[in-house]
Formats: structure tokens, C-alpha cells, sequence
């Protein structure tokens, strides 16, 4: 192939689509569908909440929601962005917003990270309990000769979940009894579908889910293993469940769409599916549910292949379907 056949990624400066960090970035990155962009990159589902949002005399510029399963107190997300290379300043602002609006997930987007500044947040991993994190990440933007420049999210610091797992940090690093049970349950379920499925799955965490990316902005499948039951919505008794999400701006009329379609993905997947809005209307979830004993190691394997079978079967028949809406 001819050199003159192979284009070449130039960089971009931010300023040419965001002039002013705070009036242009910060409004672009709240939105639903690009939080969700950052989200993919962090492996969390991001709900906004607000921008500039008051701490004393600062503000932070976007306080987000996690839509893991947590409590209330686990779900809060600031978020911090910055043009140019880290300073110090911005550090110490990061983590007083943390502090003033009790987030226990903390990002830090900039153009550049210094070395001191990748080391400080390691830091903060490495000395806080698994219900904190930190996130470093680099913003950057890129274009294919006359293209449109594409935003790119690159992930410098994250936290080290493994490394907690297996040397806690103090009394307070260690795991949860649930969250131990949950990163062992994950841990089986990623092997198992790595075994024979090419189906993306995220890495296995003490959570009460993991994801599998769909190549769709706002779209996502999603595997549950929760000791909260969905259908009694109670404790009693735990489930698995696998749900195709829809969120962001246009995540209503996409799910709309889909649902006119439900007899006959009912037929063409042989399971009555349940459409339902979340509480919160952030999300609409297709989802599939099924009673499972959280504790029950033994039945285990039982509830990891009936997770993989549904998850195979969303990407067959859902899944299709969804991209063709957006097509």
C-alpha cells in the first residue's frame, strides 16, 4: 500500500471548538451523551447534576451522580477541568469541592498531567478505602486530514482495585464481605465469557454489576448481580439480571422506538422482556431478571451462564435493533 493511502492524526488545540474552559468545555462535557463519552473511559455511568456548583466562595464545575447501585452517599462525582498542564492550585480546589459536596469519586481533566500531580493521586488511591476514587484524565482533540476534529479522553490515573483487593491499606482497605462476594462472582463471570464470546466485558470489581460496551453513545448492556430484588424490591432475596440502557438526551425517544418493537422481539428472542423507565428517568432499561441466592457459591456457575446466555442473546436481537434507530 502506497504511503500517500495512510492519513495521519494531527492534534487539535481545544480553543478552536472551546475557547474559555469554563463557558464552552465545561457546558459541553455536562452534556448527558458526552459525560457518557468520559463515563466509557472510566467505566462508570455518569448522571449530571449541575455545573459550577458553590463551594464557599469556589465552584466546581460539574457535579454528577453515579448510577452504580450505591448508596446515596457513594453516588456523588465532581468533576474538574482544567486547560493546559496540572498545577497546584487546581489540586487543592479538586479536593476541597470533594470534601464541601461529599464525593467519593473525584476526575481531574486537564490537557497535560505532571508527574507530581499523577503521583498525588495515586497517592489518594492507594490510601483510601475502596469506596473512594480518583481519576486522572487527559482531553484531548484530533482530525483525519479535513475531518472534523473527535474529542479523545485518555486515562492516566485510576484507581487500583486489584491492588487493594489483595494488600489492603490499613483496617479500612479491606472488602466488604458483599463486595468481596461480588468481585469473586465478577472475577468467574469475566473468565467465563472470555472462554468463548468475543461480547466486551468491563473489568471484575467489588460492584454489583459490570458492562459491556455496545459501540452506541448512550447505549449500553448491562449484567447485575445485587442482593436487591428488582421484583419484590426487597433484600429477601437477591438477583441476576441483564438490561439494555438507554441514556442521555435522546435516550426517551430511542427507548419509545424500541418498545414499539416489543412483540416482536418477544418472539424473535423467545423472553418477555420488561420496559421500564429508572426512577430517577435518567435511564430506560430492557432488562431480564431472575431470582438468585447472593451468597450461594455453590449455585454460582448457574446464575454466570444464564448472565452469559442473556447478555449473547441482547447482542443478537437488541442490540441490532438499537443501532439501527441511531442509523
Amino acid at each position: 500500500m502506497p504511503d500517500s493511502a495512510i492519513s495521519i492524526l494531527e492534534p487539535v488545540d481545544l480553543r478552536t471548538v472551546w475557547p474559555d474552559e469554563s463557558s464552552d468545555f465545561t457546558p459541553w462535557l455536562a452534556e448527558p451523551e458526552n459525560l457518557t463519552r468520559l463515563g466509557d473511559e472510566l467505566g462508570l455511568t455518569l448522571e449530571p447534576r449541575g455545573t459550577e456548583q458553590a463551594v464557599g466562595s469556589f465552584s466546581a464545575d460539574i457535579l454528577c451522580r453515579r448510577l452504580d447501585g450505591g448508596s446515596d452517599e457513594e453516588s456523588w462525582v465532581v468533576i474538574e477541568n482544567q486547560y493546559g498542564r496540572t498545577d497546584h492550585d487546581h489540586l487543592g480546589k479538586l479536593l476541597t469541592y470533594a470534601a464541601g459536596l461529599k464525593a467519593r469519586t473525584v476526575v481531574w481533566i486537564a490537557e497535560e498531567f505532571r508527574d507530581e500531580h499523577r503521583a498525588a493521586l495515586d497517592l489518594l488511591n492507594a490510601s483510601t478505602t475502596q469506596d473512594y476514587a480518583y481519576f486522572g484524565v487527559e482531553i484531548e482533540l484530533l482530525k483525519i486530514d479535513s475531518s472534523l476534529p473527535a474529542p479523545r479522553f485518555n486515562l492516566v490515573v485510576q484507581p487500583n482495585d486489584w491492588a487493594r483487593t489483595v494488600k489492603p491499606i490499613g483496617t479500612g482497605g479491606k472488602l466488604s464481605e458483599t463486595r468481596q462476594l461480588q468481585l469473586d462472582f465478577w472475577t468467574g463471570f469475566q473468565r467465563l465469557m472470555e472462554s468463548d464470546t468475543e461480547i466486551p466485558v468491563t473489568q471484575p470489581a467489588p460492584r454489583p454489576y459490570v458492562t459491556h460496551r455496545v459501540g452506541l453513545a448512550g447505549v449500553r448492556v448491562v449484567s447485575f448481580f445485587t442482593t436487591w430484588n428488582s421484583a419484590t424490591q426487597n433484600y429477601a432475596t437477591g438477583e441476576v439480571r441483564v438490561a439494555l440502557e438507554f441514556f442521555g438526551s435522546s435516550h426517551q425517544e430511542r427507548f419509545d422506538q424500541l418498545a414499539e418493537q416489543a412483540d416482536l422481539i418477544r418472539n424473535e428472542a423467545g423472553q418477555p422482556y420488561l420496559w421500564q423507565p429508572w426512577e430517577s428517568e435518567s435511564i430506560h432499561r430492557v432488562m431480564i431478571r431472575k431470582n438468585a441466592e447472593f451468597e450461594s457459591r455453590q449455585e454460582w456457575p448457574e446464575y454466570q451462564a444464564w448472565l452469559k446466555t442473556e447478555v449473547e442473546r441482547m447482542f443478537e436481537v437488541l442490540v441490532p435493533k438499537a443501532k439501527e434507530l441511531v442509523g
